[in-house]
């Protein structure tokens, strides 16, 4: 008999990844904006969470199984 095999570690990193990416995007892209409407401190918040709120669902969509 085969002991089983260890869990796959490197589809949470890859979750984790993905979550982070869209965290540093969405902010990324809020403290653009902000930069330019002269705005930056309330257009990063927003742009950090629709970024987290983007990378969950990425991650939702992508490991269902997790």
């Amino acid at each position: 008999m085969t002991p089983p095999s260890p869990p796959n570690v490197t589809r949470g990193m890859a979750a984790g990844m993905l979550l982070l990416s869209g965290l540093v995007l969405g902010g990324a892209v809020g403290a653009g904006l902000g930069a330019l409407v002269g705005a930056m401190g309330p257009l990063l918040g927003v742009g950090l969470l629709v970024g987290f709120a983007g990378g969950m669902a990425a991650v939702i969509v992508r490991f269902r199984d997790l």
